[in-house]
């Protein structure tokens, strides 16, 4: 089955859809080893992990689709792109579908706000007029249509933040009549929010949780008795991984060693079941002849560390 497929069955059927994050193709093989059945790829992460640099559209069209293709090709399971405002206007929209769809992708989201967007849990977002945003949606959808019937297409709204809530609601409904298959209303302020989102927006609706952002953190259990279908937890990994580093690497800059942080580390042969090394041996071992098997290995049975 497709991944687009994959994905699209998941949107059918009861439960809610738990999609952490990737920023590369590193994190979303741990996501999948995790045992999670989807993944979210981050353009804020993939800002951070690229350029080191915050999310405020500096990232390209072409940088932001290789990044998904490096994720999706790293997985089994569906990766639904982060598509920025689709980097242009409709018929911009139009060409990025194609390639994200080219590129492996289940499903994109693109947003309505102005051009160069900035981080939804960011201040200082403005958003473009509601037709405009319709035009994009149709055009993703055209798109989607000629080259894959089963790719997702997500629209999300950040009118929350600019124009209130009750924008945010008749733009989601907007979105969803022009062809969304769900809607993703970014930064919700309260529980009240959420609930009337919930029951005015006639689609699926995705959930963002980021740690210490603008909209209340709640368990997965407690949105899925909300009534959303989709969570994303879209930085926890990211996050994660740079306390992580900046945690041992104060260790190692103060104590000279790396004695004392062994135990915070993943060990040599656990990482070289993440890369697949076992699969490269068994590759080798099928592929290449034996007389360089016997130069590379001494002669003795491959292992992989």
């Amino acid at each position: 089955m497709k991944k687009s497929s994959m994905f699209r069955k998941m949107l059918k059927e009861p439960g809610v859809i738990v999609m952490p994050g990737a920023y590369d193709a590193l994190s979303a093989r741990i996501i999948e080893m995790q045992g999670f059945k989807a993944i979210i790829h981050t353009g804020y992460g993939t800002a951070a992990s690229l350029l080191g640099l915050p999310d405020v559209g500096l990232v390209s069209f072409r940088e932001m689709c290789e990044r998904v293709k490096s994720i999706a090709r790293a997985v089994s399971i569906p990766v639904i792109g982060d598509a920025d405002t689709g980097y242009g206007n409709a018929v911009n929209v139009y060409r990025t579908v194609k390639e994200y769809i080219w590129a492996g992708a289940a499903g994109l989201f693109i947003e309505d706000q102005v051009w160069p967007k900035r981080c939804g849990h960011m201040f200082g977002k403005q958003i473009i007029e509601k037709d405009e945003m319709v035009g994009k949606i149709m055009a993703a959808v055209d798109a989607r249509d000629e080259e894959d019937p089963d790719f997702v297409i997500g629209a999300r709204t950040d009118a929350i933040a600019v124009k209130g809530i009750d924008e945010a609601i008749e733009r989601a409904e907007a979105y969803r009549e022009a062809g969304a298959d769900f809607i993703f209303i970014e930064a919700f302020e309260n529980i009240e929010q959420m609930k009337r989102a919930v029951k005015e927006v006639k689609a699926p609706l995705m959930l963002n949780l980021i740690e210490g952002g603008r909209t209340p953190l709640v368990s997965v259990k407690e949105a899925e008795k909300l009534g959303f279908k989709i969570v994303i937890f879209p930085l926890t990994a990211l996050y994660s991984a740079a306390k992580a580093m900046f945690d041992t690497l104060s260790i190692l800059k103060e104590k000279g060693s790396a004695m004392p942080y062994l135990d915070r580390l993943i060990t040599f042969p656990e990482f070289a079941k993440i890369v697949g090394v076992e699969n490269i041996r068994k590759m080798e071992q099928k592929y290449l002849p034996e007389r360089i098997l016997k130069e590379k290995y001494g002669g003795k049975e491959p292992k992989i560390v």
